[in-house]
């Protein structure tokens, strides 16, 4: 393969990492600033990704797998099937919120996550006036015994 076709194959191959990195964490709801944290990147360098104009290493690619949930051969192949986040059921968007605040629960200590889960119940309580305190998170409270 000459020089001009390897870095066109090198271009398409960043083009479609990136495309599949974004379109996962849109499924997610997560920010690029978000998901740049998580992976200790600058935002901009995460919209470099995104964008297809730079490449992520391998080390990014691993951490993107963890924090995506997805395989990281699924990074490097065009998924037309899957949906993005504008066209997902509510199911869906919840189904992707639930895993958004697991992979962002496992960066914390199980103190920091009882305190995390304090703070989601007390805001449900506050918002939702008709809920009672005992109704919230029961069900996640019976799981942590």
């Amino acid at each position: 393969m000459d020089r001009e076709k390897a870095k066109h194959a090198k271009n398409e191959l960043d083009r479609i990492i990136g495309k599949n990195v974004r379109r996962e964490r849109e499924i997610r709801n997560m920010s690029r600033d978000e998901l740049a944290e998580i992976i200790d990147l600058t935002t901009s360098h995460m919209g470099l990704i995104e964008r297809g104009e730079r490449g992520a290493t391998g080390v990014t690619l691993m951490k993107l797998s963890h924090v995506l949930d997805r395989p990281i051969d699924d990074f490097f192949y065009e998924h037309k099937d899957r949906p993005s986040l504008r066209e997902g059921s509510n199911e869906d968007k919840f189904e992707a919120n639930r895993k958004r605040l697991a992979s962002l629960f496992a960066y914390l200590t199980e103190k920091e996550q009882h305190f995390a889960l304090h703070v989601i119940k007390e805001l449900i309580r506050l918002n939702h006036s008709n809920t009672t305190p005992n109704d919230i998170g029961e069900e996640a409270e019976e799981t942590e015994a």
